[in-house]
């Protein structure tokens, strides 16, 4: 449901023009133009493009390119898809923090405020920018691992049994790290854990 709604939202941005950062960081960088799928030209898309601190956002902008060229359905609805999966992982994050022991019993009959929190999250006019604005993939790749990685830590203290505790860790760990390479921002992750 919360797919179908966003997907209504936005299909009428499918075909929004390259605008201002979106020609420089994609339309006219010669890096992120891969013919083949190699990691020589992975590394050279991620850290010779114009936003070389950005390195994990440029290798999606250039596996774009690599499957669908300058085609701007392609890039849109991967930014679609990307703002769809920041919901989901938004909806159980929501979900398993009202399961913690401290919340559980004051939020268990509330199994619709993880729905509504992630549904006022997607279709919120303030999302607006980075799902329609291309170059702002990197804003949404790192909105979309920073929830994981938030919603891997709450996993990781409500999981039962110690060696399971830590793979939700890790991978909290790892998705702050990759949502890093997307911007800068992520940088605040610790602080809010």
């Amino acid at each position: 449901l919360l797919a179908v709604v966003v997907i209504l939202i936005y299909a009428d941005t499918l075909t929004t023009p390259f605008i201002l950062d979106d020609i420089h960081n994609i339309r006219d960088n010669s890096h992120i133009r891969m013919t083949s799928l190699s990691l020589n030209n992975l590394l050279r898309a991620g850290f010779q493009s114009p936003a070389a601190d950005r390195p994990i956002a440029n290798i999606s902008f250039a596996l774009n390119y690599y499957f669908s060229g300058l085609n701007l359905v392609g890039f849109h609805l991967i930014n679609i898809l990307i703002h769809i999966l920041t919901g989901i992982f938004l909806y159980f994050f929501v979900k398993t923090t009202l399961k913690s022991p401290v919340l559980r019993a004051r939020f268990e009959k509330c199994g619709w405020v993880p729905f509504f929190t992630a549904f006022i999250w997607l279709v919120h006019p303030l999302q607006t920018q980075s799902v329609a604005y291309l170059v702002q993939r990197m804003n949404s790749l790192a909105a979309l691992l920073f929830i994981l990685s938030l919603w891997c830590y709450v996993k990781g203290r409500v999981v039962e049994g110690g060696h399971k505790q830590w793979w939700w860790f890790a991978g909290s760990a790892l998705a702050w790290l990759v949502s890093l390479g997307c911007k800068q921002i992520s940088i605040t992750l610790p602080f809010v854990v």
